[in-house]
């Protein structure tokens, strides 16, 4: 069957039509999207299929919350995008007889059975227990969540939107950077996804004293010797690293925590260093427990969209 998918975020609308045969996806043709330069999902979408007839069945995994839409079908709320997708209207603007809609980060649990050995680096080794639940934590211009639970030989996947928890300071310094994110983003609440995520990371490097730039650059910086930048990406791998550690106590993933998103993918030294996995398994009387958690870092950049290729055909994996 051919299919449509699409991974959609606050930065890139990535698209991919593809078949699935066998069990397998023979991929027919890729396209990458600025999202900002779109009124809407279904623009690029027209772009990229251009006159060719659409296929029957498409899956967009997007950033934000999925629910019910009131006249039937899903609508979506992407949190860093005015885009507001919905199901049914997609198919009638689209002429294709059926969409769903995911989540980012459910899509980036289904992909994770598609991957191979090379599309993973293990960061903590721990103790695998397969029929275990697994997680996902997205790191990109938003934090996502997604949790993976067996199910008959293959995996359900909910997702979350536990990157907006409370931001919770673990010492002097994580204080004043959270009055500091208060007062700069005008909020009175701060949740993690403002400080460790994409835009966090250029927020840490203004806090710290260095100028207004956006995260690409400071990463640049870093590699290039800059000494605030340097403490900008160790202050940034401790709030990952904490975050992270929050999410496996809460479900205990000993199936493997799985790190995604294109700041993970970018900064892959970072995210295997000390600094994020001491934070990581940092937390008092259970650090034993998480040391006993598999982390591991997906390098497929691809990951959501093949979640979502699989999600288009009713996820055969």
């Amino acid at each position: 069957m051919e299919i449509l998918a699409g991974d959609i975020g606050g930065t890139k609308t990535a698209l991919l039509r593809g078949r699935w045969r066998d069990g397998r996806l023979d991929v027919l043709a890729e396209a990458r999207y600025d999202s900002a330069a779109h009124a809407d999902l279904a623009e690029p979408v027209r772009a990229f299929l251009g006159d060719a007839p659409p296929p029957p069945v498409a899956c967009f995994a997007v950033a934000g919350p999925v629910q019910p839409a009131p006249g039937g079908g899903t609508q979506a709320r992407i949190t860093n995008l005015p885009w507001r997708p919905d199901s049914a209207r997609l198919e009638a603007e689209l002429g294709i007889a059926r969409v769903t809609l995911i989540n980012d980060l459910a899509g980036v649990g289904h992909g994770v059975a598609l991957l191979g050995p090379d599309d993973i680096v293990t960061v903590q080794a721990g103790t695998e227990q397969p029929d275990a639940p697994r997680a996902v934590l997205g790191i990109g211009t938003g934090l996502g969540m997604a949790l993976l639970v067996p199910d008959h030989g293959g995996w359900r996947v909910f997702p979350s939107e536990g990157g907006h928890v409370d931001f919770a300071p673990l010492d002097d310094q994580q204080v004043r950077l959270r009055e500091f994110a208060r007062l700069r983003l005008g909020l009175e609440r701060v949740s993690f996804e403002r400080l460790a995520a994409g835009p966090g990371l250029a927020l840490i490097h203004e806090f710290l004293g260095g100028p207004a730039v956006d995260a690409a650059t400071v990463s640049v910086r870093a590699a290039a010797g800059d000494a605030r930048a340097r403490e900008t990406l160790h202050l940034f791998a401790r709030l990952c690293g904490a975050v992270a550690g929050n999410l496996a106590l809460t479900c205990l993933p000993f199936g493997g925590l799985y790190l995604a998103g294109g700041v993970v993918q970018k900064n892959l030294g970072l995210f295997r260093g000390a600094a994020f996995v001491d934070a990581f398994n940092a937390k008092g009387r259970m650090s034993d427990l998480l040391r006993r958690v598999p982390l591991r870092v997906i390098t497929e950049p691809r990951v959501g969209l093949l979640g979502a290729a699989a999600c288009a055909v009713g996820s055969p994996v």
